[in-house]
């Protein structure tokens, strides 16, 4: 066993921080290889075909405190890791059930605030559990097909990754159930409050059978994060990881003051002439967000930059299900560079490459700025964003 200035030192170097409360047993240290963190077999194969090579701080000091059974509060800003921090040991948690009989629901079960989000977890979900013969993950959410959702739920499943609400439906008419629930993780707890499910959170938490494990995951602890917690977590490790709230450290941020009328004439400007530096080069023009505050005014953006030969699409909650992912697809693989969004649209938006991320609209608070200009500056990148404000902002 490490000591426990080895434990420190790692823990220094790794930029993590641990907590508990009085009176706790030691917290297990940090564990910088994939080998040595005792996972089994198939996950090991499945870390390896994913080619990661090690762990991130957060996973580092993450999966052996959740693989030793404790409720764990996270603070790690996205694309930090975290979903495979708590999707490795939650999948390896399950693979120790017993297994799973006729009319049973799943082991575990995760809670997310957007559609977009649990896909990606699901997702991320699956690529670990490749080699487990016979492992099923459904994604409940909102805006998809209720009785393909009813018929994967009943045929049984290990893994539950859902929104709130979705999950409060099934769970009422009867599709699934939570007897078997012994782990539950809340990603993104602090979004999810913003966007009102803490009824909902609540409702399924009172009701899951104990013992249970829960982790709470959230990029910023508001009193609201705080008091879910102290509520529903038993005597949790806190585990963070940097600081949380500070603007990413990678990302140059730019302040620009402009008349109100002037701001989208500016705005096409800078994207044009990025555009003609690119092409000068012979490169793809950087992969930019921009965030406004009204959905009709992000479709309304884009529809400008796509006459001015800027390809652009919209991302908003007035969008239908299949026409945000067209968006989502249509910028991952380069066929537009540029992504007009709204604050909801974007949460969890994780998309490898962002380069720039422009504030056209400046959001009402400092968290959401956070969480805005953290889509850059992302897994070691540099990036680099842009906020125009005019005097009714300062």
């Amino acid at each position: 066993a490490l000591t426990e200035a080895q434990t420190t030192e790692i823990r220094e170097r790794l930029g993590v921080t641990v907590e508990i409360e009085e009176g706790e047993a030691a917290v297990p240290s940090a564990i910088e290889s994939f080998e040595d963190m005792t996972l089994v077999r198939d996950i090991m194969a499945d870390i390896r075909y994913r080619e990661y090579d090690k762990p991130s701080p957060i996973q580092a000091q993450a999966i052996p405190v959740i693989l030793s059974g404790r409720d764990v509060l996270g603070c790690a800003e996205t694309g930090s890791g975290k979903t495979a921090a708590f999707s490795i040991p939650m999948i390896q948690h399950a693979l120790n059930q017993a297994p799973l009989r006729q009319g049973d629901g799943p082991y575990a079960i995760v809670m997310a605030p957007t559609r977009e989000l649990a896909q990606q977890i699901e997702a991320e979900a699956k690529t670990f559990t490749r080699s487990s013969k016979g492992f099923r993950t459904a994604i409940i959410v909102g805006g998809t097909n209720m009785s393909e959702q009813r018929g994967a739920l009943r045929s049984g499943v290990q893994i539950v990754v859902a929104t709130p609400g979705r999950l409060i439906d099934h769970l009422q008419q009867g599709n699934t159930n939570l007897s078997r629930v012994s782990f539950v993780v809340l990603d993104e707890a602090d979004r999810m409050l913003d966007m009102g499910f803490e009824p909902q959170i609540r409702e399924v938490l009172m009701n899951l059978p104990k013992p249970h494990q829960t982790l709470l995951f959230s990029a910023t602890m508001p009193s609201e994060v705080e008091a879910l917690a102290s509520d529903y977590l038993h005597k949790p490790v806190k585990v963070k990881v940097g600081t949380t709230s500070a603007p990413t450290a990678n990302v140059s941020q730019h302040l620009e003051k402009v008349v109100d009328a002037e701001k989208v004439d500016r705005l096409v400007t800078m994207l044009i002439g990025e555009q003609r530096e690119a092409m000068k080069l012979g490169q793809d023009m950087p992969m930019t967000v921009i965030f406004v505050e009204r959905k009709n005014r992000a479709d309304e953006i884009a529809e400008l930059l796509n006459a001015e030969n800027v390809p652009a699409a919209a991302l908003h909650g007035g969008r239908s299900q299949g026409e945000r992912e067209a968006a989502l697809h249509d910028y991952k693989t380069g066929r537009c560079s540029v992504l007009v969004a709204t604050d909801v649209a974007a949460r969890g938006l994780d998309v490898k490459g962002v380069a720039h991320v422009v504030n056209l609209d400046l959001p009402r608070n400092f968290e959401d700025y956070v969480h805005r200009i953290g889509r850059t500056g992302r897994a070691g990148m540099s990036g680099r964003s842009t906020s125009f404000y005019t005097d009714r902002d300062s």
